[in-house]
């Protein structure tokens, strides 16, 4: 739905950061009406137009990231695990000689309501690393 680059200004304080090297970092967040929607588009720092939601049949999660300057993340593939109660996130780099500068990137992913109100973690896999992040619900 959307992607831009930037983060919440104590993005640091409140991701999640791995324990094992990389150290990558995550934050993902659900919204679930027009308000929190408005309210995380602006925590999260978004500049474009905040777009229409039905969220009487959709939900949206904030994943917020560091990446490359020069190799920017594209959502490769997203595949959910009912029995898990979980979703993967595929990331792809754009190719190239890839800078070892950390810069920002937020996404917003429009999802199901019905089929995604039973995911709690959402794994993220970068550089080949998965990374389980539990999802934040903004209610």
């Amino acid at each position: 739905m959307a992607s831009e680059k930037n983060l919440p200004t104590n993005f640091n304080e409140i991701a999640l950061e791995r324990k094992e090297v990389p150290h990558f970092q995550y934050l993902v967040s659900r919204v679930y009406d027009q308000a929190q929607f408005k309210e995380a588009w602006n925590y999260f720092g978004f500049n474009e137009q905040i777009p229409k939601v039905h969220f009487e049949e959709k939900v949206l999660l904030f994943i917020g990231l560091y990446e490359s300057g020069s190799c920017p993340y594209e959502l490769e593939n997203i595949n959910t695990t009912i029995e898990s109660k979980e979703m993967t996130i595929f990331l792809s780099e754009t190719g190239g000689d890839c800078t070892a500068d950390a810069t920002p990137r937020s996404f917003v992913i429009e999802l199901d309501k019905e089929s995604s109100n039973h995911i709690k973690n959402v794994v993220i896999v970068q550089s080949g690393v998965e990374t389980t992040v539990p999802i934040i619900d903004r209610k």
